[in-house]
């Protein structure tokens, strides 16, 4: 897990026209069916417009498409990729990030 600040993503047709600024979806598994399966969600493309799903994994994520655009460019923009916390010492202050990053 990470501290998303920001994300800035770039479709355009298969042929690689049409080039648009979109935003991402992100999705989880109570929604991924509905969005892929209901033409009428801004998933699908349509008119040079559409929003990929972003999906969780292990590892961090994926990016989806319907395969009727594509995506040119992806930038994701973080504070840092935290500390992990575990259950060790529960009385221990974080100290991953200042007070003034709250």
């Amino acid at each position: 897990m990470m501290f998303a600040l920001n994300e800035d993503i770039i479709i355009s047709d298969t042929n690689g026209e049409n080039q648009t600024d979109a935003c991402v979806f992100e999705c989880t598994a109570d929604s991924f069916m509905y969005r892929v399966n209901n033409k009428l969600t801004d998933f699908h493309y349509r008119f040079h417009k559409a929003r990929p799903l972003r999906i969780r994994t292990r590892r961090g994520f994926r990016l989806l498409t319907d395969k009727k655009y594509k995506i040119d460019s992806y930038t994701l923009g973080f504070l840092k990729i935290p500390d992990e916390i575990t259950n060790k010492d529960p009385y221990k202050d974080y100290t991953d990030f200042e007070d003034y990053t709250w």
